[in-house]
């Protein structure tokens, strides 16, 4: 049975304040008001922590004893996770205090990043490390993983590597320039009735390659195969005489990938490709799309230099080129993901168009 807390009170409560707010975050949903900072303060009528984002929803009661409904979204599973937060953190029932930035096209409805417990404790669990409230917080550092940590592996690739650089599209896309025509895909892309990743659709190539969460690279034969936590996803890198003509390998998400050893660097080349996306907020890609990629390992086996240039020249003006890094944390492992869809399909807000 959930704990629940004991009010002292009769619960009034409502939006007690809606202030200006400078933020960035790594969400790729674009229907959050990041200037504008909104709280509540209400019951906790549900809790759903599941990929591929929290939900919690939150019961106010206003002066006039009218009730309101407010659905909170905050950071996956997989992030939370990482920062020692669990579903136990909240409880049907408590009186909690939340901060968040307000959705621009469904009513109360934010990407929440605060929560303050009844006992004074207040998590963290959006796209910000600084508490609001309290001096008491949860969720502000990173935890490490359960596993001991391991003997250095040297200069070998088969580890779990977790992301350094931010992917490409998170940043914007100052970094690559669309074409005509894929600029005006990009218009018409509705950010939440199009986004197949809502809909716990694991990302195709090359957007699978800028996920947040870690990847691990193990031999399985003379192949390589990437396991990513996010969507719980399966990469195959066909290497030596494993190879085949590309053209005769059927289409699919992630394509067809050969890969080969160059000295120290692993040389991938995928083609194949079916996923319709070059990133993760619209940008279309044809069947044409063409992928090399680039791995070395640094000398002391702690970060793993990646390039990766997508040529496609009916999205891209020229081609793409994107020079990240993944690190080695030996404490990190690739967890289930899990993506829980009927969660999000029993949302009952209506969008605004």
């Amino acid at each position: 049975m959930k704990r629940r807390h004991r009010l002292a009170s009769a619960i009034v409560a409502g939006i007690l304040a809606t202030v200006p707010f400078s933020a960035t975050a790594h969400h790729s949903m674009s229907e959050f008001d990041r200037g504008v900072v909104t709280e509540v303060e209400g019951v906790v009528s549900r809790v759903s922590w599941t990929n591929p984002h929290i939900l919690l929803e939150v019961t106010s009661t206003d002066r006039n004893g009218v009730k309101a409904v407010w659905t909170l979204e905050g950071g996956a599973v997989s992030a939370q996770r990482r920062r020692g937060l669990t579903g136990e953190s909240l409880a049907l029932g408590d009186l909690v205090r939340v901060a968040g930035w307000p959705s621009t096209r469904r009513d109360r409805y934010l990407q929440v990043n605060h929560v303050l417990l009844p006992n004074g404790v207040e998590l963290l669990v959006g796209g910000t490390r600084e508490p609001r409230w309290s001096g008491k917080t949860a969720g502000s550092t990173v935890v490490a993983g359960a596993r001991k940590p391991a003997a250095a592996l040297g200069d070998s690739i088969f580890r779990v590597w977790s992301q350094g650089t931010g992917a490409w599209f998170f940043a914007g896309r100052s970094n690559y320039q669309l074409t005509k025509s894929a600029a005006a895909a990009v218009a018409k892309w509705d950010d939440i009735a199009d986004n197949p990743l809502t809909k716990c659709v694991a990302p195709g190539m090359p957007a699978l390659m800028g996920n947040p969460y870690p990847m691990e690279f193990v031999q399985v034969g003379r192949d390589i195969e990437v396991r990513f936590e996010e969507f719980d996803a399966r990469r195959k890198i066909h290497m030596g005489a494993n190879v085949v003509r590309p053209t005769s390998v059927p289409l699919s998400a992630l394509g067809y990938s050969v890969g080969r050893w160059e000295g120290k660097t692993l040389v991938v080349d995928t083609s194949r490709i079916n996923w319709p996306y070059f990133d993760r907020s619209g940008a279309p890609q044809t069947r044409n799309v063409a992928i090399n990629e680039r791995l070395t390992v640094v000398p002391d086996g702690s970060r793993l230099d990646y390039v990766m240039t997508v040529n496609e020249p009916a999205t891209l003006v020229k081609p793409f080129v994107w020079n990240a890094y993944f690190v080695w944390n030996p404490s990190e492992a690739v967890n289930r993901y899990e993506c829980t869809l009927e969660e999000w399909a029993s949302i009952k807000n209506t969008l605004r168009k």
